[in-house]
């Protein structure tokens, strides 16, 4: 895999996993595009990378496009485009209104469909292309995530595999990310000098914590293997193996689960 000048762009770059892959793309020798609605950040980290960076709202797909044309303009065709923007739920799980739901579905399910819109063409013209999936292990087993998170994370996992299951064999590589805690800003981490204002004894509870720089390099790994799933959490990857093997049983257990994290009576 051989990123030396090559366009790469990084959705939602300006922060945690996001900040992480746009920094190890670069370190490989890419072009980096960091594309974020922090304007502010976003420059910053273009810097550090010695990119440069768009405005962009994954959400609207007139906005994808012009990400993309202005980054080819640049740099040249796009070899690598990390679908990494998302959101959490703004609203209650049922109780969301219409406008919140429609966001979350715009920004972590329809976003991933824009990007391949307008990059897969020219990566299947070249015989060559990367696309990086930034979803969640809530796409794999469902938590304590909110309704939207959840569903929407589910979502971006399947269209994933639609594009492996009918690109593959034209030289598109897909690779998700599918991370359960991650020590971003989310968790009160600085990602500039590495502090972090995060309670120990939430972050115990959190169980592992990886961080987003370890995410980045796992994916890098994947996309140079051809791997599609990225789990930097063994346990998520053995637990959807359980709920594979017996559903209703697994049902069942993260159904009291939940109920004891909310401090209910099992």
């Amino acid at each position: 895999m051989d990123l030396a000048n090559k366009c790469a762009i990084v959705t939602g770059g300006a922060h945690g996993i996001g900040r992480a892959l746009a920094e190890r793309l670069a370190s490989a020798g890419a072009r980096v595009v960091v594309a974020d609605l922090h304007a502010e950040r976003s420059v910053k980290i273009a810097n550090r990378v010695g990119g440069m960076h768009v405005v962009c709202d994954v959400s609207d797909p007139g906005a994808v496009a012009h990400l993309v044309a202005t980054a080819e303009s640049e740099f040249g065709p796009v070899y690598v485009f990390c679908s990494n923007a998302g959101m959490t739920d703004q609203g209650v799980d049922l109780e969301s209104t219409v406008e919140q739901i429609h966001r979350i579905v715009d920004v972590n399910m329809l976003a991933h469909v824009w990007a391949a819109q307008e990059v897969i063409p020219g990566m299947v013209e070249r015989s060559e292309g990367y696309l990086v999936q930034t979803i969640s292990s809530a796409s794999l087993i469902t938590g304590p995530s909110g309704m939207g998170y959840t569903f929407t994370k589910h979502g971006a996992l399947g269209f994933a595999e639609w594009v492996a299951l009918n690109y593959a064999h034209l030289g598109i590589t897909v690779t998700c990310l599918c991370p359960n805690a991650v020590d971003t800003g989310f968790l009160g981490r600085n990602e500039d000098d590495g502090t972090t204002t995060l309670d120990p004894a939430h972050r115990t509870a959190l169980g592992e914590v990886v961080s987003p720089e370890l995410c980045a390099e796992m994916a890098f790994d994947a996309m140079g293997e051809g791997r599609f799933l990225v789990l930097p959490h063994p346990r998520v990857g053995e637990s959807f193996a359980r709920k594979a093997n017996d559903y209703d049983r697994w049902l069942d257990g993260t159904n009291r689960r939940l109920r004891r994290m909310r401090g209910e009576d099992v």
